[in-house]
Formats: C-alpha cells, sequence, structure tokens
C-alpha cells in the first residue's frame, strides 16, 4: 500500500467516525432508439459511501460560485464495501438521508494517481 493508498484509509476511518452514509448517484441516459424516437432507458448506478456535510462560512458565500444555502461535503474516495469511489462530477447527485443534492463543483485530492479526499459543493435541487 502506497503512502496515498494510506492517507485514503486514513481519511476513510476518519469520515467514518465523524460522518454518516451517503449516496453518490450516476445516471447514465439511454442511446437514441430510433422505434422511439428518443433515447432508450439509461441506466442508474448508486455508490454507498461516507461523508461529513459542512456549511459555508458566510464570508465564502460569494452569491456567484457559492450561493446561500450551498453545502460542502467531504467524502471518502471509499465507497462502505471498501472498493474505491469513482471521482464525483457535476452531472451526479448526492443523497444525503432522503435529501438529493446537486453537485455545484468537485475538487479531487490526489496528489498521485490515489484519491485521497474528495471536497463536493452541494446545492439543494
Amino acid at each position: 500500500m502506497t503512502d496515498y493508498a494510506k492517507a485514503a484509509a486514513r481519511a476513510d476511518a476518519s469520515l467514518r467516525r465523524k460522518g454518516g452514509v451517503v449516496t453518490l448517484r450516476r445516471e447514465v441516459p439511454g442511446e437514441y432508439d430510433p422505434e422511439i424516437g428518443g433515447p432508450g432507458a439509461g441506466t442508474v448506478t448508486e455508490y454507498a459511501g461516507t461523508g461529513v456535510k459542512l456549511n459555508y462560512n458566510q464570508d465564502d458565500v460569494d452569491g456567484t460560485l457559492i450561493k446561500q444555502g450551498d453545502q460542502q461535503l467531504l467524502l471518502s474516495p471509499l465507497q462502505r464495501d471498501g472498493a474505491s469511489m469513482p471521482t464525483p462530477t457535476t452531472s451526479d447527485t448526492l443523497l444525503v438521508g432522503a435529501k438529493a443534492y446537486a453537485i455545484a463543483n468537485v475538487i479531487d485530492l490526489q496528489p498521485t494517481d490515489t484519491s485521497v479526499l474528495y471536497t463536493l459543493q452541494l446545492r439543494g435541487v
């Protein structure tokens, strides 16, 4: 295990102690189906992870990049089953309990090819 893999495992352990279960939902639309004249059935994949949701400091809320009500989420680079979490994108949705959030921004702390922590900017849907 490289030093960064150990750092990712430590981040996961810390988030499991202080955070809760979150779900990263990735929807992939189906390809165009000429028989129905539109996209066919897509796929939805959910990844169970661990995260800690935080409020932004009022000084950071500028109304443009960070809007009133936005929240920050520190997401483990590992899924609950220990597999690697796919890198979140702004096309994904994050579920915290029953509440869904759009992902406005993603910061991937990745010193080499190993992600150590994801910082997500969440916006209510």
